[in-house]
């Protein structure tokens, strides 16, 4: 089957929406060209004396031999740094580019480009009995279940942990190192181009500094979440980040683009959903991203107009021409079975008093945040005044309240008597 040219909806004669994917090409191309810019010398910056630094210059594992070597030895070594640099604005799943690891002794950089099989790092990430350090690590935990049918297991991250051991949350992790180091972490290289080769002094340098300091935060925060007695909580958090359901799309739930969706029909509406969950399946199997392949705005014209054939489509704005000639059929029978019903209920107004509802989750906000300074836990860690938004409109509307992270586990154990269905509105 051939892939649908995501440019279409912007070529000349045929204009599209405005897109971030223009924004984000460009952005990344001058950081790469800075990456790549051969003419001006680099010299890194001094590597950080520490007993759980490694100061080595880094080792490129470019061949099966080499990535066999690497990966018996991070399984004797326990514990390591994990990181990936991917590219992920052109395609459905990211375009993995470099794995980072390090241990106190080594820092290596794994080449998938160059490696076709990777199962032996990936049984690494599905092991429970090896530590894999990682900051804000989902987007790197998100293709172990993928491509291997497991989940990965045993995952530290520093970012949720850090939140859970006072420091600010989210803290990025060039923050995060010089917090707790002092050590400046370089980014120039972040948003390079990584599927190029050779790479650049920079991107090794950049893409070293993000695993090689994770050894000593991880240390840092072990100990002082276990003077602080937070361990538990910092365990139970990094293992959800490890639950497959985490990771799956739903595009129902997705923030839409497009003006007006909120007002159409309950049966135009049917139609815009049910068009979004073809547009989802379809981008999975080509490997493209949604909205470069049909835009919400399109989805939402397509909804409004009910197209009933083929031909139709041409008329209507933002569908992409290579898209109708090769999927139109399909799009059209999706048009007709969403017609079919049944039609999504259409959102009643809330019953409550807003200005009641905003005081309550502000008055709740403020005990929880007292709750965790008392265990000198940062809350935007635990939870948001977005999260606690339903829990309050299910009181106040007499509604049951949902079961939501901030009412389950490790958190319900956290804020206690606090998340209560009968405590949620009391007063300061």
């Amino acid at each position: 089957m051939t892939k649908p040219d995501p440019i279409q909806p912007d070529a000349p004669g045929r204009p599209g929406p405005p897109s971030r994917k223009s924004f984000r090409g460009r952005h990344r191309r001058l950081s790469d060209q800075a990456a790549h810019d051969n003419g001006k010398p680099f010299t890194p910056p001094p590597i950080l004396e520490h007993p759980w630094v490694c100061a080595d210059e880094p080792v490129l594992v470019t061949t099966p031999h080499q990535l066999a070597e690497a990966a018996e030895y991070l399984r004797s070594a326990g514990t390591f740094g994990y990181d990936t640099e991917f590219i992920g604005e052109d395609s459905y799943f990211p375009h993995l580019c470099v794995i980072q690891a390090a241990t106190t002794e080594r820092v290596l950089l794994i080449d998938p480009l160059a490696i076709e099989d990777l199962s032996s790092w990936w049984a690494l990430l599905n092991d429970p009995a090896l530590t894999k350090i990682v900051h804000a690590g989902a987007q790197d935990i998100e293709p172990v279940f993928r491509l291997t049918g497991r989940p990965a297991a045993n995952v530290f991250d520093t970012q949720v942990a850090g939140g859970l051991a006072g420091l600010d949350h989210p803290l990025s992790l060039g923050n995060t190192i010089h917090t707790i180091l002092g050590v400046e972490h370089d980014a120039g290289a972040k948003f390079s181009q990584w599927q190029r080769r050779p790479l650049t002094p920079q991107q090794i340098h950049y893409a070293a500094g993000d695993v090689r300091y994770l050894c000593a935060v991880y240390a840092w925060l072990r100990e002082k979440l276990d003077a602080l007695g937070n361990a538990g909580f910092a365990q139970q958090a990094c293992v959800e980040l490890c639950e497959p359901e985490r990771y799956a799309n739903d595009p129902l739930t997705r923030k839409v683009k497009a003006k007006g969706v909120n007002k159409l029909s309950r049966k135009k509406r049917a139609v815009f959903n049910g068009v979004l969950i073809w547009r989802e399946a379809l981008a999975q199997s080509l490997n493209v991203t949604p909205r470069g392949m049909l835009a919400d705005e399109a989805v939402y014209e397509i909804a409004d107009a009910l197209p009933g054939e083929v031909k139709k489509l041409h008329a209507i704005k933002f569908v992409p021409r290579p898209l109708i000639e090769q999927h139109g059929r399909a799009l059209v029978e999706t048009v007709a079975d969403a017609l079919d019903g049944p039609y999504p209920k259409k959102p009643q107004p809330p019953t409550y008093d807003r200005d009641e509802h905003r005081a309550c989750v502000n008055a709740l906000w403020d005990r929880i945040a007292e709750r965790c300074a008392e265990r000198s836990i940062t809350p935007s860690a635990v939870t948001s005044k977005r999260e606690l938004g339903p829990l309050i409109a299910a009181v106040l509307e007499g509604r049951k309240v949902p079961e939501l992270a901030v009412n389950s586990g490790w958190r319900k154990e956290l804020l206690g008597v606090l998340i209560e269905e009968d405590a949620l509105i009391e007063a300061d």
